[in-house]
């Protein structure tokens, strides 16, 4: 209910606890399009581990697209990134980017390295992994920013998956699936918490 209907509710004769009630209700409903998933698909054929996001942000495009490109601040976003160094920049546009990441099956966990190079475009991010330098055989991951109404941020994020160690063949692909959707589930949230936060002021 809109606050005018609620005050010509309460102008109108509704007793005054239920107007305070639909008022309080009201103010505690959460806002529109907040982290809403519209698609969320994880998926494993022939040795490769696909998943693919899409959700729609409660906060502005740029602070969006400027959360996903610091690259530092990763380990913040997600508590299984352990690190994130930018190792160089061989042009404007493109980024190598090292990560370790903490991967788990059960009670068995080990760290897994990346070494990607990141393709940075307008609201886009395309991210390959270099074998030889990398635990996995390949890897390609790809975020697409896109406006939508009301200054919220709808993401199109998949992530494809040839790892280079070992996984368990029992429940191994099932575990390892999950954790790439609640992982990257979070760190979505995340990252829109962050977008919604003030610029800090400049020096």
């Amino acid at each position: 209910m809109s606050p005018g209907r609620w005050m010509t509710a309460l102008k109108s004769g509704w007793p005054h606890h239920q107007a305070l009630l639909a008022a309080a209700l009201l103010s505690s409903a959460p806002a529109a399009g907040a982290f809403n998933i519209e698609h969320s698909e994880a998926r494993y054929a022939d040795k490769h581990f696909q998943y693919e996001l899409v959700v729609t942000l409660d906060a502005p495009i740029d602070r969006v697209d400027a959360v996903l490109r610091d690259y530092a601040d990763y380990p913040s976003l997600n508590h299984r990134i352990l690190s994130a160094n930018v190792l160089e920049r061989p042009a404007p546009d493109v980024v190598i980017l090292e990560t370790k990441v903490e991967v788990c099956f059960g009670w068995f966990c080990r760290n897994v390295t990346r070494v990607e190079r990141v393709r940075e475009s307008k609201y886009a991010l395309v991210a390959v992994a270099d074998p030889k330098r990398s635990d996995v055989k390949f890897s390609e991951t790809r975020s697409e920013l896109s406006l939508e109404h009301h200054g919220a941020t709808r993401v199109k994020y998949v992530t494809n998956v040839v790892p280079g160690f070992w996984v368990p063949s029992v429940g191994g692909r099932r575990m390892l699936l999950r954790t790439l959707e609640n992982e990257t589930r979070d760190l979505f949230m995340n990252v829109e918490q962050k977008a919604q936060a003030p610029l800090p002021p400049s020096p």
